[in-house]
């Protein structure tokens, strides 16, 4: 009886996230370095299609990385953009993908430095409206910083700004304690899973199912 409890509430618990689930998808091209405030692992994030997010707002500090076309070197040139900040709300949306414009040689790039003229778009192809900014102080070789750099950035009330992101950070301890739901999950896993992982509740129903027969009949 109460395993069949348990799965039911499994499957609650997996139409309700699978309602409200916006799917990031990932790009090759793509660095995510921060989502929300958190900091993202490259090894987490290797050989993953998509980020299960929910349908709110978001934000997120990424670099475009890749190979470029030199006219003076045979071997391709290696490209990264500033880190750029792009915040968006996902409420209506079932998925979210990067729209990179030509990137081929040194023009493209410096054009794309200037402009940072990508696109959100969703799962029918139309854009989504955002707030973009460039985190300047942002060093690739001090990556593990970023957390901390968009704490403060996100304190500053600059345009890109989620001050509600940097808050979940002053108090870690606390964030561990509270029964906030984590809204960032990892889609290389069964999608069951990754959305049952981003919904607090089920460490609660675990929990539970975890108590011994005597301990439950006498709760």
């Amino acid at each position: 009886m109460k395993v069949c409890r348990a799965l039911v509430a499994l499957a609650s618990f997996s139409l309700m996230a699978s309602a409200s689930a916006t799917s990031l998808k990932l790009s090759a091209d793509v660095d995510v370095l921060v989502i929300d405030g958190k900091q993202m692992s490259g090894a987490i994030l290797k050989g993953a299609d998509s980020l299960e997010l929910d349908g709110g707002q978001h934000q997120i500090l990424f670099q475009v990385s890749k190979n470029l076309h030199s006219a003076a070197q045979q071997m391709p040139l290696p490209y990264h953009s500033p880190a750029l900040i792009v915040t968006f709300n996902a409420k209506s949306n079932r998925s979210v993908s990067f729209i990179l414009p030509q990137l081929n040689n040194e023009k493209d790039a410096v054009q794309f430095n200037q402009h940072m003229d990508y696109q959100l778009i969703d799962e029918r192809g139309h854009q989504i409206p955002t707030q973009r900014d460039v985190l300047n102080m942002f060093n690739p070789v001090h990556a593990a910083d970023a957390e901390k750099l968009m704490m403060t950035y996100n304190l500053s009330g600059a345009r890109a700004a989620v001050p509600s992101f940097a808050k979940g950070n002053t108090d870690k301890k606390s964030a561990l304690a509270s029964e906030a739901p984590s809204q960032i999950s990892i889609a290389y896993l069964h999608p069951l899973w990754t959305r049952l992982a981003a919904n607090a509740g089920i460490e609660q129903l675990l929990l539970w199912f975890k108590l011994p027969e005597k301990q439950e009949r006498t709760s």
